[in-house]
């Protein structure tokens, strides 16, 4: 069955800076976001992303601050999302309480980001108090190892975000850290960059990071989650190929599909 493929709003974190910024600003372009959203913001992207051929969408916080996240607002935005037919299927950053009642008012059913270690017991708590399915999201780790440790091996259903494309930062090999981590993958952010020690975000497959083997271990561990395909260039508007990644995805899963028939034919 074919997963999911979900635009990651956090491929828009320079929108409002006519896409030039800097990495390391990335707080900066964080609260410029908080600032600038509001409804008919909120539609436009949900608008271009829909008109993009997906279907389903991961939020980043900044497009839904806790802050401004109002019972009216939530209803409003769910209305957006309805109307564009985007499914949200994670949300782009941590949990806490404030991150819960937002996943709760927009009905988001995971977060995808890092886990404070000095928190994971208030975490795992309030995991199972509102039944949001928590997920680290690899940055730092340099081994498999380092990232089963932030989860505890998987304890009280703790998973794993892997994004492709700090795996590959890290200088991982990224399909066997795949094959490795097997089902304590929850979530998948789907991301190439232009070479290990750094962490420019490229196009799919003109990278470092060996997408199709990537694609080809998470169908052999049998994911089931969402690809959530995942951008944020310092120089350009990911929205320009984002039809085409959605299709790349598709097509290399397709692909091991057809290859997986045939195997089992032989």
């Amino acid at each position: 069955m074919m997963p999911v493929i979900a635009f990651n709003t956090a491929n828009l974190v320079a929108r409002f800076s006519d896409y030039r910024f800097s990495l390391s600003n990335w707080m900066d372009q964080h609260q410029l976001t908080v600032a600038k959203m509001d409804e008919k913001e909120f539609a436009l992207i949900c608008g271009e992303i829909a008109d993009c051929g997906y279907t389903a969408i991961e939020l980043w916080v900044a497009h839904v601050d806790p802050q401004g996240m109002t019972e009216q607002r939530a209803m409003r935005y769910k209305s957006i999302l309805a109307d564009n037919g985007l499914n949200v299927v994670a949300l782009a950053g941590g949990l806490d309480e404030q991150t819960a009642r937002v996943c709760q008012r927009l009905d988001i059913p995971m977060t995808a980001g890092g886990i404070d270690q000095s928190r994971k017991t208030a975490i795992r708590k309030l995991s199972r108090k509102t039944g949001i399915r928590v997920n680290h999201e690899n940055h730092p780790e340099k081994t498999v190892d380092e990232i089963r440790q932030k989860i505890d091996f998987g304890a009280d259903g703790l998973g794993i975000a892997v994004d492709t494309g700090w795996m590959g930062t890290q200088g991982m090999n990224v399909p066997l850290a795949i094959r490795e981590l097997g089902t304590l993958i929850r979530h998948v952010h789907v991301k190439d960059i232009k070479a290990a020690g750094m962490h420019e975000t490229v196009a799919l497959g003109n990278g470092c990071v060996d997408i199709p083997a990537v694609i080809g271990e998470l169908k052999a561990i049998g994911y089931r989650g969402a690809l959530s395909w995942e951008d944020e260039p310092e120089d350009r508007n990911p929205m320009q190929i984002a039809a085409q990644m959605r299709q790349y995805i598709q097509t290399l899963w397709e692909a091991e599909s057809e290859k997986g028939a045939r195997d089992e034919q032989v």
